[in-house]
C-alpha cells in the first residue's frame, strides 16, 4: 500500500540533510589542514575522505530496500542519529579504527538522508517536481555552506576535540525538529516477487543505464574532476597569486573563489534550475550540458584568473542544472513501486562517478594540469549521447506501467 502524498515532506527531510552536512563539512573543510596536529599523515587523509563514498556502494541499496519496507520517517530520524553519532566520533582522530568505523557511519546516514530527500521532493510535490528538486537541493546545501563557515572559526577557538562535539550537538539541535516533523511519513509498498523481479530487471534496461551512465559522468566530472584538477590548475597558473578584476589576490582566494562558485551553484540556483526543467526537462538538460561542455573546454586555455574563475562558475552552474534535469527525468520514468530502488541505483552510479573523477583528477594531472579538465569537457559532451539512449523509450516500463516523459 501508498500512502497519501504529504506536502511539505522534501522541504523536512531536506532540512534533516542540511544538518548532517553541517557536520560532515567540518571533515572537508579542516581535517587536511590539521592533519599532522592530530597525528595523521596523508594517507590517512585520504583513506578518511574517500571511506564514506565506497561504502556506499553497499548501502545505497540497502537504503532502497529499507524505503519500499520501513516507514520513511523513521529512516530519516534514524539517518540524523547516525549523523550526529559519526561526527561526535571526528573527536577522536588519534584513535584511527574509530575515525574509519565514524566514515562508514557516515556512508550509511548519507545513503538514507539523500535517497529520502529525493523521494520526500518527488513524492511530496504537488505537478512540479522540479522545483521540489531544486528546492531540496538548495536548502540542504545550505549546510555545506554553514558547515564550512563553522569550520574553521571552531577548529581554531576551541580545537579540533571540542569543536567536533558541537559541530554533532548543532547538527542534533538542528535536525530534530523537522526530523520529528516527519515521523508520519510512510510509503511502503507491497512489492510481490515477481514486481521485485522486474524491478532488478527494468536496472539493466538500456534507458535506464543510460541515464545511471549520465549520473556517473556529470559527478565523476562536476564533484571530481573539476574539483580537484581546478585547485591544481590554479596552482600551477598562478603560483605567486592572480589578479581578479585587476586586484591581486593569493593563489588560494582564487582556488576558494572557484570552489565557492560550486556550492553557490547548490544553494542560490538549483531552484530557477528545478522551475527550468519543470518547463521542458529534454530542454533544460540539452542547452545547459551544452554550455557546460563550453565553459569545461575554454577552462584548458584560460590563463587569467577572473575569466578561470568566471568560466568555473559557468561550468557549475550549468553542470548543477543538468543534474538537476536528470532527476526529474528519473521522477518522470518511475513510479512509487520501483522509486526508491532507482533512485538508490543513480545515487551508487554518482557515487562511483564522484569517487573515480577525484581520484582521476589526481593522477591525470600528473601529465599536465590541462588533461583532466579536459576529460570533463569529453564527458560531459557524453551525456548528450546518453541523453538519447536514456529517452528513447521513455514511456515504456518493464513492469507495465507507463509513465509521461
Amino acid at each position: 500500500m501508498v500512502r497519501p502524498r504529504t506536502p511539505g515532506t522534501g522541504t523536512a527531510v531536506a532540512l534533516v540533510t542540511a544538518a548532517a552536512l553541517f557536520g560532515d563539512t567540518l571533515l572537508y573543510t579542516s581535517l587536511p589542514v590539521s592533519a599532522a596536529r592530530l597525528g595523521l599523515d596523508a594517507l590517512a587523509v585520504g583513506l578518511v575522505l574517500s571511506l564514506n563514498r565506497w561504502v556506499r556502494l553497499i548501502t545505497n541499496p540497502l537504503a532502497a530496500r529499507l524505503f519500499e519496507r520501513m516507514p520513511a520517517g523513521g529512516l530519516v530520524i534514524a539517518g540524523l542519529a547516525l549523523a550526529v553519532a559519526s561526527t561526535a566520533a571526528y573527536a577522536l582522530p588519534a584513535a584511527l579504527a574509530l575515525f574509519l568505523a565514524a566514515r562508514l557511519v557516515w556512508g550509511m546516514s548519507w545513503s538514507l538522508l539523500r535517497l529520502g530527500s529525493l523521494l520526500g521532493a518527488i513524492e511530496g510535490s504537488v505537478g512540479r517536481t522540479g522545483r521540489a528538486l531544486g528546492d531540496m537541493r538548495a536548502v540542504f546545501g545550505l549546510g555545506y555552506l554553514a558547515g564550512a563557515i563553522y569550520a574553521p572559526f571552531a577548529v581554531e577557538s576551541l580545537g579540533w576535540g571540542a569543536a567536533a562535539l558541537g559541530a554533532a550537538a548543532l547538527t542534533f539541535a538542528l535536525g530534530i525538529g523537522p526530523a520529528l516533523s516527519v515521523t508520519g511519513w510512510r510509503r511502503e509498498v507491497d512489492v510481490d516477487e515477481r514486481a521485485e523481479r522486474a524491478i532488478w530487471r527494468s536496472l539493466w534496461e538500456p534507458s535506464f543505464v543510460a541515464i545511471f551512465a549520465i549520473a556517473f559522468c556529470q559527478y565523476a566530472t562536476y564533484a571530481g574532476l573539476l574539483a580537484v584538477a581546478g585547485g591544481l590548475r590554479i596552482a600551477e597558473l598562478f603560483p605567486a597569486g592572480g589578479a581578479m578584476l585587476g586586484i591581486p589576490v593569493a593563489a588560494t582566494l582564487v582556488a576558494g573563489l572557484f570552489i565557492l562558485t560550486q556550492r553557490l551553484s547548490q544553494v542560490a540556483w538549483t531552484p530557477f534550475a528545478g522551475r527550468l526543467a519543470d518547463r521542458s526537462v529534454a530542454r533544460t538538460f540539452l542547452l545547459s550540458t551544452m554550455l557546460a561542455v563550453t565553459a569545461i573546454a575554454a577552462l584548458t586555455a584560460a590563463t587569467d584568473a577572473t575569466v578561470f574563475v568566471a568560466l568555473g562558475a559557468l561550468a557549475f552552474f550549468a553542470g548543477i542544472t543538468s543534474v538537476v534535469a536528470v532527476e526529474l527525468a528519473i521522477a518522470h520514468r518511475t513510479t512509487t513501486a520501483d522509486r526508491a530502488r532507482v533512485l538508490g541505483a543513480y545515487n551508487t552510479w554518482a557515487d562511483v562517478g564522484a569517487a573515480s573523477g577525484a581520484l582521476g583528477g589526481g593522477a591525470l594531472a600528473l601529465a599536465g594540469t590541462q588533461v583532466p579538465i579536459a576529460l570533463g569537457a569529453w564527458l560531459a559532451a557524453a551525456t548528450l549521447l546518453l541523453w538519447t539512449v536514456g529517452r528513447a523509450d521513455r514511456g515504456v516500463r518493464s513492469a507495465g506501467v507507463g509513465v509521461p516523459a
